[in-house]
Order: structure tokens, then C-alpha cells, then sequence
């Protein structure tokens, strides 16, 4: 049993009826062919035994999230004395013809649901009836069991054949703990609420020096950086309170999007963002007009070393708030100044420190925190005033190479996370085989047809190709 962190907990408290806080991916998968050359679909047989063989690299998928009484500490991670893996494992059917559009509906409708926290938190879905004899596995789980990095970890165990080392640090062989009861629960939070109360002024007095060199670092700074929250134009695309969710997906060469981001002096996550930027532009073109203010974003950044141990859960990551400057009619202008932004937006991240806020939210328990975050969906709901951002966008490295599970060719594997707080539209750039897979998860109510941002994102890219391209054809100004 251990204690989930403070940035755990603020996506359990995060969560409503109409804001499931699961993040997701969905697998598109080729079935091995039979001796007489068809393909031989999987069964949910097949996902079972490969689920069972891989639940030791999976240590989260067997934990059971326990609140503590009356919200005084975060909740507990217990591994599951009634953990029964088949409540994990589903079967679907998509509807119409079997095209991807059928699909994506499929994965929105999965992304309206919230999870039972009466078992661990995650479930895994294989969708049939995909046109050429394809399927799908759809992989959903709670955003308090994973970020970006502890997702990769997942997604090559539960996407991949391949053998991997023992994860460091989970006890083999697994073995059941008891729930704890009310007293050992409430005991347990009094005393690391004490234990905690020794390390505030070592916090407060880093927290000093660090505000101190953010603030320094701001205003020595050339270029303007929007504020953490509250300063984003409210956008058709900040319509986000009701369950219906739409869902679409994109693909970029990789190979290419690197040559824009080296023609332009950039870099690719500087790319990524001025894609998402042209789209959201040619969007709300039709869709109430483009604000005179630029939209902003919120982007996510690990404070985990890169040589840390491989892990499977855990969030250990903060945000920092940038423009996507759509106030730029120029795309290759708009590149340079999101580029710019982002860059600065960054820097004063580093000063401040991404794992200070996080440490800070250690201390907060849930009757404190709950409260807040349902304020600031009502506050939100019900003003008219500005947001905190307008899009939310991530980027997770994948393989190089395409995996293959249970067999079947794994051709094409979406990752996304869950849109949130009066921001509905959540794009997670994922890299997998050579490609660029852009998971676009909206709230219906922004944008009832995520295939019509998802053209928007193509086309955008098409633009900025052809502006860099027309930049770096055009002749040097002549020397003075």
C-alpha cells in the first residue's frame, strides 16, 4: 500500500459526470494471417493470456484507489485483494460500415464514461467489425495512475510482444494486501500529515528563492510570456461542460516535420504547436470568428531526469502556459513567434521550477482541493470572462518501429488524453513508426465533428511547409 502524490489525487478531484479524467489510446491492428493465408482476428481469449503474462509489468493495473475518510489525505493505492482481471476486458463492435469514422465514435463513446473506483482504474477493449478484417484494442485509464512518461511504459507493455526487464522496485511475486479499514486509514494520514509538517520550511524557504528567480528571470526577459491562468480569449473551442465527447485522428511524416523544424531554426514541439495554432485558426474562422487576442495552450513538462528508473505510474510532470499566437496572420511568422514564446515560457518554468507546485499539492488534502476544483468548473460554466487556455496539447515520444501484439501488426496507435476545465479540445502528438499521430479528444459542444479540426490540421501543415519552403527560396536581403 502506498499514498498516491498531490498531482495524483487533483485528477481524481478533477473528475465529474461530464469530465471523465481517463486518458486513452487505441491500437489499429492488422490479425496474423492462417495456414490458408485470411486473417485470423484475435479474441478477447487471445488479449487475456497476453494481459495475464505482462500484469507483473503492469503494477497499476492491479491497484485498487482507496479515499481516505472525510478527504484528509490523498488516497491510497492498495493492491487489490478481489482484483478480477475479466471486469478489465471488453468486446465491441463498431456500427455502420466498419470504417475508421465508425471507430473514432466508438473511442468518443468509451471517452464519455468514467471508470468504477470500485476497481482498479482501467480497461482494456477489443473492437471488431473494422472494414478488411481489421481491429482495434482501445486502452483506457485514470490520468491519477500515469503521465506521458509512465504511459510509454504501459503502451509498450499492453501494445508490444516484446520482452522487457523486471520494472524496478514492484515486489515479486505479486501478492493480494487487505483493504485497510477507517482507523488504520485515518491513523495513517494523521501521522504523514506530521511527518509532513517538518519539511514546510525547507519548502517555503526554496519557494522563496524560487519565485524570486522566476520573477528575476521575467523581468529580464525580451519576450512576453502569457500568466498561469486566467488570461486566454473565451472560444467556441472553451464550450466544454456536458458528457458527449467527439474524437478524431491525424497523421504527419515525421521526416518531413523535422526538415520544417531545421528549415526553420525551431523546434519540433515549436512545429507541433504552430500546427495545432493554423487549425485552431481556420476553425473558429467558421466557428465565431478568430479572437484579436492570441489563443493560448498549456503544455506539459517531466521534471523527472531523463536516466530516472523506468517506471509504470506515477505523474510527475507540471505545465507552463504559452501562446499559439493566431493573432499572426503569416504562418511562418506565427512559427517564429510561438517558437519564441514557448522558448521563454520555459526558461521561466526552469527558474520557478516544475516540481515545486507538485510538492506543494503533497500537502493539500482532498477536502481542500475538491471544493476548489469544483468552483473552478462552476466559475468557468457560468462567466463569460477569460479562461486559462484553449487547447491543451502534449507530445510523447513513441518507437521507431512499429510493435505487433498478440501477433497481429499493431499499423497505427492514437494517444490522448482528457480535456478538462473549460478547455475542450485535447491534441497528444504521439510518434510511432516514422509518423507523427495526433489524438484529437473534444468535448462535442466545441467541436461537434473532430474530423473537421482534424482536415483543418492537415491543411495547416500543408501551409506551413509551403511558407517555410517559399522562406528559404526567397534571396538573402542584400548587405547594406
Amino acid at each position: 500500500m502506498h499514498r498516491l502524490s498531490g498531482e495524483d489525487t487533483g485528477f481524481l478531484a478533477m473528475e465529474s459526470p461530464a469530465q471523465p479524467m481517463s486518458s486513452m489510446a487505441v491500437g489499429l491492428l492488422r490479425p496474423p494471417a492462417g495456414p490458408d493465408g485470411r486473417a485470423v482476428p484475435l479474441t478477447l481469449a487471445d488479449v487475456r493470456r497476453h494481459v495475464e503474462g505482462r500484469l507483473d509489468q503492469l503494477p497499476s493495473f492491479r491497484w485498487r484507489i482507496v479515499r481516505v475518510p472525510f478527504g484528509l489525505h490523498h488516497p491510497v493505492a492498495v493492491r487489490d485483494p478481489r482484483f478480477d482481471l475479466a471486469f478489465h476486458l471488453r468486446t465491441a463492435v463498431v456500427g455502420g460500415d466498419g470504417s475508421l469514422r465508425d471507430l473514432d465514435a466508438c473511442f468518443a463513446a468509451l471517452a464519455e464514461r468514467r471508470l468504477d473506483r470500485r476497481h482498479p482504474l482501467w480497461q482494456l477493449t477489443l473492437v471488431s467489425g473494422l472494414a478488411d478484417g481489421r481491429q482495434a484494442l482501445v486502452l483506457k485509464y485514470h490520468h491519477c495512475l500515469a503521465d506521458g512518461v509512465a504511459a510509454f511504459t504501459t503502451f509498450s507493455r499492453v501494445y508490444s510482444d516484446l520482452p522487457f526487464d523486471p520494472l524496478p522496485g514492484v515486489a515479486l511475486p505479486w501478492e493480494p494486501e487487505r483493504l485497510p479499514g477507517c482507523a488504520r486509514l485515518l491513523a495513517d494520514a494523521l501521522r504523514d500529515h506530521a511527518r509532513a509538517l517538518a519539511s514546510i520550511p525547507r519548502l517555503a524557504l526554496r519557494t522563496r528563492r524560487r519565485v524570486a528567480a522566476a520573477k528575476a528571470r521575467k523581468a529580464a526577459a525580451t519576450t512576453e510570456v502569457p500568466g498561469f491562468s486566467g488570461e486566454a480569449p473565451r472560444t467556441a473551442l472553451n464550450q466544454a461542460f456536458t458528457a458527449p465527447r467527439s474524437y478524431g485522428r491525424a497523421s504527419i511524416d515525421l521526416t518531413a516535420a523535422r526538415a520544417l523544424k531545421d528549415a526553420a531554426g525551431t523546434t519540433l514541439n515549436d512545429v507541433c504547436l504552430a500546427v495545432v495554432a493554423g487549425a485552431a485558426r481556420r476553425y473558429l474562422a467558421d466557428h465565431g470568428g478568430v479572437p484579436a487576442e492570441p489563443l493560448l495552450t498549456s503544455v506539459p513538462v517531466s521534471y523527472e531526469p531523463s536516466d530516472a528508473p523506468t517506471r509504470q505510474a506515477g505523474n510527475r510532470f507540471w505545465s507552463f502556459t504559452t501562446s499559439l499566437a493566431t493573432h499572426v496572420e503569416d504562418p511562418w511568422e506565427r512559427l517564429q513567434a510561438i517558437s519564441a514564446t514557448a522558448a521563454e515560457a520555459r526558461r521561466q518554468l526552469d527558474a520557478l521550477g516544475p516540481e515545486l507546485m507538485p510538492a506543494w499539492l503533497d500537502l493539500v488534502p482532498p477536502f481542500v482541493a475538491e471544493p476548489g476544483a469544483r468552483a473552478l468548473v462552476a466559475r468557468l460554466r457560468a462567466g463569460d470572462g477569460p479562461v486559462d487556455a484553449n487547447v491543451l496539447v502534449s507530445n510523447i515520444r513513441g518507437p521507431a518501429e512499429p510493435w505487433s501484439v498478440c501477433g497481429a501488426e499493431v499499423e497505427d496507435l492514437w494517444v490522448d488524453g482528457p480535456p478538462s476545465n473549460g478547455v475542450g479540445v485535447n491534441v497528444m502528438l504521439w510518434s510511432y513508426a516514422g509518423r507523427l499521430l495526433l489524438g484529437v479528444l473534444c468535448f462535442a459542444e466545441a467541436v461537434p465533428d473532430a474530423d473537421e479540426l482534424v482536415g483543418h490540421l492537415h491543411d495547416a501543415f500543408a501551409e506551413l511547409q509551403a511558407a517555410v519552403a517559399s522562406r528559404a527560396a526567397a534571396p538573402a536581403p542584400a548587405p547594406a
